[in-house]
């Protein structure tokens, strides 16, 4: 008896950069909604390393967000919720990932490799920019929010099918 299509489908790993993050922790943004409430339905996983978490905690500590009084502890404690920290690193004989121009970025692009992500959502340009190599020659796509949830919605029924 095959039991296999009694079971939820796994949900679809991501990578968020710190925007993304904020976007859902302090800006309550339209367009990464759905990307909070599938996170919370457990449907996408969101894979943080220490350095991104390191990344976040920092961006919290911006002056804007303190004038903002936002609870950095209530943000971090969601993202530990809503998140699974890993600590993924690359294989010695990796290929070499595409160098991004913004070198803090860098970081996003090779957990989202190490990981086995599927996406890498990010708003940063110089992150975008690499998309169309990214999704050729390392298995992983690369999109902005809004994009990205269209595409998730779309192969909701089918999560395998948005690779």
């Amino acid at each position: 008896m095959d039991n296999s299509a009694a079971l939820p489908p796994s949900p679809v790993r991501v990578v968020l950069d710190s925007n993304v993050w904020i976007d859902i922790l302090v800006f309550d943004d339209p367009a990464t909604r759905p990307i909070h409430a599938a996170l919370q339905a457990r449907t996408l996983e969101a894979l943080i390393d220490a350095r991104c978490l390191a990344e976040l905690t920092h961006v919290l500590d911006y002056p804007q967000f303190a004038r903002m009084n936002v609870d950095k502890s209530a943000a971090l404690e969601s993202v530990a919720c809503l998140s699974t920290l890993v600590a993924a690193t690359l294989p010695e004989d990796a290929r070499p990932l595409p160098q991004c121009k913004d070198r803090d970025d860098q970081k996003f692009i090779e957990l989202a490799y190490a990981s086995g992500a599927r996406w890498l959502v990010s708003k940063d340009r110089a992150v975008l920019k690499l998309a169309r190599r990214v999704a050729r020659d390392f298995g992983f796509r690369i999109a902005e929010p809004k994009p990205f949830v269209l595409e998730f919605e779309a192969h909701a029924a089918a999560p395998a099918a948005i690779g």
